[in-house]
């Protein structure tokens, strides 16, 4: 199905297919039913190297720099997904770790504007009918080593998701983009 989704779409070269897929960390049918094959037909997959998190383990960080190159490692290197075809995920989001993830979840601005820093990976906000509860997110440092490091091993970075990015200095986009020398 995969095979003529994709020559359909690349008729007259003027659709690419891509697929947001799983960091594949876990294993499992998530995981393991994305077939290497795929790796002929899709032109980018982007890995989803966030939202490892647990609602009864507490401080615990959902999409740490450890995770974007175990990631990386299994596509690439254990299963052989083509360099050219692998772009890492980042958030621009924040979990909580330890509770439960009904609204709980916030934007990155939103975490700005309840006090967190772009410099941490971490603050203590309101959400979800939560008070003062520690959420996790990628701060700019973060993010500049995730994309110097997807630079070198990888052929780009996505995010998910644009609309949830600071719209000032203290973007995570942006900092992505000085980080790899593109304008933003």
């Amino acid at each position: 199905m995969m095979k003529q989704l994709s020559d359909s779409l690349h008729v007259d070269a003027k659709y690419y297919l891509t697929a947001a897929i799983t960091p594949g960390i876990y294993s499992g049918n998530i995981r393991d039913g994305i077939k290497t094959e795929l790796f002929n037909y899709v032109d980018f997959f982007n890995i989803m190297v966030y939202d490892d998190f647990n609602t009864t383990v507490p401080y615990r960080q959902h999409s740490p720099f450890s995770m974007a190159v175990s990631s990386l490692n299994y596509w690439l290197n254990t299963r052989g997904m083509p360099v050219q075809k692998c772009v890492m995920g980042i958030p621009v989001y924040g979990r909580p770790s330890g509770i439960t993830q009904t609204n709980t979840t916030l934007t990155y601005r939103s975490i700005l504007s309840q006090g967190g820093s772009p410099l941490s990976d971490s603050a203590v906000v309101n959400a979800g009918g939560f008070s003062n509860y520690t959420i996790y997110y990628n701060g700019q440092p973060t993010v500049k080593k995730k994309a110097a490091y997807a630079r070198q091993v990888a052929n780009g970075i996505m995010f998910w998701e644009f609309g949830q990015d600071a719209n000032n200095d203290n973007s995570l986009i942006k900092a992505a983009c000085d980080t790899i020398g593109r304008s933003y």
